[in-house]
Formats: structure tokens, sequence, C-alpha cells
């Protein structure tokens, strides 16, 4: 049985189509549909559970406060209890009646190692392709592989994520994005693995007035850094409680201090009044994560590692034409010889423009104002 797992909020008028496309499923009959409402100011979604309810099992619960999608899912990975279970957004819809059947024998399937042994029960999480389409529902704005960032066209094995105590925290801004770090870390062993399929099975229906391209685009270079950020900061605390002596999260943090030079620079060159803020992030990764494994890397591995990560950073649009205002090896310095005082992000919010932070609260992404204290 797979539980499908949707948070929904002001989704009246959406919810419908992914309803639609869930109840065409080959395998409805093993289906268990619940709908989480994130305290919805337009009320609850009973009209859509009276009216699916004939076809397959479906419920609603709905949150005492707004949380976001990442609480509002763990809510519904808490009241459930099948063997595996997906998410989807209520505006999305899955990509043809075949999607659930075919993670489900995708994850099913044995694991056969190069040496042709079988191992049952081995893939953990099936990350299939999605699409993202446009306002005509028509027009493919872009094909995704499979992936551990997003929540789309994925199914995990709910043992596996209550084995290692795996779930969302309270962020609104890549709380899905360390959900899978925290995920695709620890599944590190021929038992334990992930598995990427080429199939398509996920429609992203693209939105105008999405939180990530409102206010000119100011998410990518305010929320989306901040909430990256603190999310490779939890997914790698958290994987490295479980395995203390993984090389390949020692691995995973140079590279994550490499993709926060990059980010760091493009918001520099791009958004320079969130720069200070991008600056204390990148401090605030380095003094939790990097600081601690700095002495296991040699100079040679780390310019290997960056010369790697570097190869295909210059083709994104964000960087086209950027000339970086500090190099790689002056920006390790600078953060290796700086003081890191949490406090200061504090003092640099406060100099963000009062227009800029009402943008966060109004589209809900920090509701009660960034660098939230506790």
């Amino acid at each position: 049985m797979i539980d499908v797992i949707i948070p929904a909020y002001k989704a009246q008028n959406t919810i419908l189509r992914t309803l639609s496309s869930i109840v065409t499923q080959t395998i409805l009959q093993e289906l268990e549909v619940i709908i989480v409402n994130d305290c919805c100011p337009n009320g609850d979604y009973l009209d859509f559970v009276n009216m699916f309810s004939p076809y397959m099992k479906i419920r609603e619960i709905k949150l005492d406060k707004n949380s976001g999608p990442g609480l509002a899912r763990q809510k519904g990975i808490d009241e459930t209890h099948n063997s595996y279970f997906t998410c989807i957004d209520a505006d999305d819809t899955f990509a043809s009646s075949i999607a659930l059947e075919t993670l489900k024998s995708a994850i099913e399937e044995p694991c056969i190692l190069p040496n042709g042994q079988q191992i049952k029960n081995a893939f953990k999480c099936v990350s299939s392709t999605f699409m993202q389409l446009g306002e005509d529902l028509k027009h493919i704005v872009s094909h995704q592989g499979g992936d551990m960032v997003w929540m789309f066209g994925k199914l995990y094995r709910r043992d596996f994520i209550e084995k290692y105590n795996i779930h969302f925290n309270s962020t609104r801004a890549n709380e899905d994005t360390g959900f899978n770090t925290w995920v695709r870390l620890i599944c590190d062993s021929p038992e334990e693995q992930i598995r990427a399929i080429n199939e398509c099975t996920y429609f992203w229906h693209n939105k105008i007035d999405s939180i990530t391209r409102i206010n000119n685009g100011q998410y990518q270079y305010d929320q989306c850094l901040c909430g990256w950020t603190d999310n490779m900061i939890y997914a790698i605390q958290n994987a490295r409680k479980a395995r203390p002596f993984n090389g390949n999260i020692t691995q995973w943090i140079v590279h994550v201090m490499i993709e926060l030079y990059y980010y760091y620079v493009e918001c520099y060159k791009n958004k320079p009044v969130f720069a200070a803020q991008a600056w204390e992030y990148v401090k605030k990764f380095y003094f939790h994560c990097y600081k601690g494994i700095k002495d296991m890397i040699s100079d040679e591995a780390f310019s290997e590692m960056f010369s790697f990560d570097s190869m295909n950073k210059w083709q994104q649009s964000g960087l086209v034409g950027v000339i970086p205002h500090i190099g790689i090896r002056e920006f390790m310095e600078k953060l290796n010889n700086e003081p890191y005082d949490p406090e200061d992000i504090y003092k640099v919010w406060e100099k963000i423009p009062e227009n800029l932070k009402q943008n966060n609260i109004t589209c809900g992404v920090c509701p009660d104002g960034y660098a939230e204290r506790g």
C-alpha cells in the first residue's frame, strides 16, 4: 500500500486536477490519500473528499496553525502507516495512469550487484524524472532527471525513513532538499540504496505567481540561499550522527562549501542588497560543518574538487559574464579568519529594506519575519 500525501494551502482551485490524476491510477486500490490542510484561510477540502471517497480511500486532516509545506508533509507522514509513501503538491499531477505503479515496481525490484548477487528490499527511495508544464498545460518548460532535490516523482520506503528518524524541519525554503539530502547521505551501502529511473511520473505545473517568481525573483538570492544553507547543515549534521566516519559526507561538505562560494559570488553581482546576508549564511555553514573537517582536506584535494565542480558553473545563466569579486582561496582564508557570531544575522536583517522583508512575510516564506529567533 502507498500513502499519497498532499500538503494543501489555498489550493481549492487546483486540487481537483491533482486528485483526478490520482483516481486514474492503475493501482488505485493500493492507495490511501491524505490531504493535509495547512490551516488554509479559505476553508477545508471536505467537498473534494466527498467527491472522491466513492472511488478511493481519502481523508483530510488540518494543522492547528500554518506551518509550511515541510511540516504539512511531515504531519501526513506521521498520520499514515503504509509501507510506502509519496508526496504530490496540490497544484500538480501525476504524469500518467501508471505513474505510481511504475514507482512501486521500481522500488520492489531486487538490486543486482555487479557480481550478480541479488539484494531484496535494497531500494529505499525511487527517484523518477518529472516535467515542468507551462500555463497551457502542453508546453514543456523543462525536463528534470532523477534527483534528490524536490519531492516530485519519488517513492519512499517507510521502514527506512522511520529507522533513521528522517523528517522535515520547520524551514519553508528548500525543506525538501534537506529531507532528500539526509536520505541520500544515509543511502550508502548495497543494502540501502536510492534508485533513479528515467521514466517521467510527475508533472510540475508552472505558476507565474509562485513564491519563487514573484517580487522580481527575490527568492533566489534571499530565502532560497538561506533555506538551502540551513537545510544542508540540517541534513549533514543528522546524517553524521548515523554515519560519523563516512567519507562521502565529508566530500559532500566540501561540495556544499564550493557551491556556497558560487552562490555568494552570484548574489554579490546580481542582488547585492542580499550580499551581507548571504555572507552570514556562508559563515554559518563554515562554522557548523566545514570547520570540523577542514584539516582532513588537503589543498590538492580541495583544488581538484573545486576544478571539477566549476566545470559547468559558468554556463549557468546566473553566472554568465560574472567576474568574481573574490577568489576561492581568498574566500576560504577569510572564512577561516573571520569570527562567527549567530547574532550578526539579526543585525544584517535590520538593514535590509523594509519592503523586501515584507515581501517574505506577505508571500508566506517567513510569515513571522525572517531571521526568527528560536
